[in-house]
């Protein structure tokens, strides 16, 4: 006859699986959301150089416009955003690299604006 393995023995081994199984389960999630979270670290550095990147057409076309811009710090998204919905020069030249201004109007509303702030000086 076969030996008879206790019913705790049996009860324990099955609880010591599900552990080792529920860790094994764990850490699968657990280095997949670290490769995820060391992509999305790449890709938000990425996505920082764009932002600056676009930010920098805008310094250069006010620079030869001769338009003094000043943006607020960077890592200030709400004045950021603040300062490109007031601006009329940086609404003029959104509206232009958007498409709804053709090169024309563009320039036409930004020598208006020179002449606005001249007049104010």
């Amino acid at each position: 006859m076969g030996k008879i393995i206790p019913f705790s023995d049996l009860a324990r081994q099955h609880q010591l699986n599900l552990l080792e199984h529920k860790r094994r389960e764990y850490r699968e999630r657990e280095d997949y959301l670290a490769r995820l979270r060391r992509l999305l670290f790449k890709i938000e550095g990425q996505m920082r150089q764009a932002e600056i990147q676009q930010l920098q057409v805008f310094l250069d076309l006010s620079e030869n416009f001769k338009i003094p811009l000043e943006f607020p710090s960077l890592g200030d998204r709400v004045a950021l955003q603040e300062f490109f919905a007031t601006d009329p020069f940086l609404l003029t030249l959104q509206e232009f690299l958007a498409g709804r201004l053709t090169a024309e109007e563009c320039y036409r509303r930004i020598l208006e604006l020179k002449e606005e702030t001249a007049r104010e000086d």
